[in-house]
Parts: C-alpha cells; structure tokens; sequence
C-alpha cells in the first residue's frame, strides 16, 4: 500500500511540474493551488551584465503553505521528455551565474510572495549563444482523502542570451518510414546545430513516380533546446506495394527551411 502512495505522489508532482513547464510566458497557471509570474523569462545580455529578475509566487488556494525553492538544469529526450540535473551540471546552464532570495517562505491564503533572482553574467568574451536553467517552487506535501499526499511544484523557465552571439541553425539529419497500424509511419529526426533553443514545425510530401499520392503535416510548435536533437513523428495514409520517396521540410525559424528525403518501399 506505501508503494502504491508513493508512485501516486510522484505521479501527482510530476503533473503539476509538466503543466508549469509548458506554460506560456508570463502565464499564471494555476496548479494544485500555487502559481508563478512569469513562467517563462527570455533576455539579452552582455557579458559583465548584473540583473534582477522579479518573479512572483501566488498562493491562490484557502490553506496556507510551505514554500521551497530549488534550482536545476534542464534538456530534453529525442521524444521531448524534459531531463533534469543539478544547477551548473549543463555545459549552458545560466544557473553558474545566479542566486535567488528567499529560498524558503510560508505564505497565507490568498496572498503573494516577491522571489528575487538575482543573475551575474561574467566579463567573459568566450560566452555565446543562449543559457538556460528553470526555478521551481514547491508546497510542502499536504494529505488528501485516502491518506494520499498532494504537493504542487511549478516553475519558471530562463533563458538568458549573450547579446549580439544568437546563432539559429538546424537540419534534418535521418528520415526512415514503416509500415504501422493505421497508416505508414515517418519519423524525422532534426538535430539544433545553432546556439539558442528553437521551435519547429514541418510538413511532409509523398510520392510515386513524381506523383504526390499523400501529405502530411509534422506536429508544431516541437521544442529543441540548443544542441538536441528531437524525433519528430507523423502518421500518412496507407498506401499499396511500390516504391515511394518521402521529402519532408522543417520550419525551426533560421533563415532557411531545412529538409530531407528517402525512397523507400512499401510490401
């Protein structure tokens, strides 16, 4: 029965943490009673710069509660699942350079706490490209009905650039496509080669013998953190035996689109 709470727990805290993750900037989303401002902070900076973010943390629910915050550095899986490590592990963790106060407070309900970060960029001329790292809060666990215990974590995203050094760059590196239940299956994969986070979007065209026999729309809005590489999957319509070419496209805001291509046959 622990066992069986415990995964609940974890289940239950790593919900609230995806919510607030994928917040919009400056959102206030509201999870398991607690919100922050802004969920996501992006700046330029120059080498030597010293910067003040506020961040606000609202206790929206009618108990009062314990809050901790907590630094870590962050990527993401070929699939898109956020990774987490301790602040400065990450080659471009921003986190080296900041400090945040209070680190631990009680708010009462229905109130809101003012979080200073504070950021100091070294006079490094070495510096470049983008620097990240999120900042989360979290409730100290309340129990719920059935004994359960309940605890929000939410977060704010950083993303600090070192001014005028924004390299945006990308390309689709391997395309393969199978057989699957519903269709014919493709899967992209897009490798980040600049030096800042990007989104991408994309479509696919199918042919035979110079004819297009399908399209198919790449999901949007794909998150790839500065050097990732994503997979980005797609389901087409069935399509009878022959040989086919797949050319796919993807849009990742550089200045060019970058795109692939495979022939490949179907049984």
């Amino acid at each position: 029965m622990m066992q069986q709470v415990k995964r609940l727990y974890a289940a239950l805290t790593t919900f609230a943490l995806i919510v607030a993750m994928t917040a919009s900037a400056n959102s206030q989303q509201d999870v398991l009673g607690i919100t922050v401002t802004p969920g996501k902070f992006e700046a330029a900076m120059p080498p030597g710069t010293t910067y003040n973010v506020p961040i606000t943390v609202r206790n929206t629910s009618f108990v009062s509660n314990h809050i901790l915050a907590s630094l870590a550095d962050f990527g993401l899986s070929v699939n898109g699942d956020y990774e987490f490590s301790k602040p400065g592990e990450r080659p471009f963790s921003v986190l080296k350079w900041a400090a945040i106060r209070p680190r631990e407070f009680d708010m009462a309900p229905n109130t809101a706490q003012q979080v200073e970060l504070s950021l100091q960029i070294p006079d490094d001329k070495s510096l470049n490209g983008e620097y990240a790292g999120v900042i989360f809060f979290q409730t100290r666990p309340q129990r719920g009905n059935k004994g359960v215990a309940f605890s929000a974590r939410v977060a704010t995203k950083l993303y600090i650039t070192i001014q005028g050094t924004e390299n945006i760059d990308g390309a689709i590196t391997k395309m393969t496509s199978t057989k699957a239940p519903g269709g014919q299956m493709y899967r992209v994969t897009f490798n980040n080669k600049g030096n800042a986070h990007v989104y991408c979007r994309g479509q696919l065209t199918v042919q035979k013998d110079g004819a297009i026999v399908d399209q198919v729309s790449l999901p949007s809005n794909l998150l790839v953190e500065r050097g990732g590489t994503r997979l980005i999957q797609a389901l087409g319509k069935s399509l009878p035996a022959g040989t086919y070419q797949a050319i796919a496209t993807v849009d990742y805001g550089g200045k060019t689109e970058t795109g692939g291509e495979i022939n490949f046959v179907v049984h």
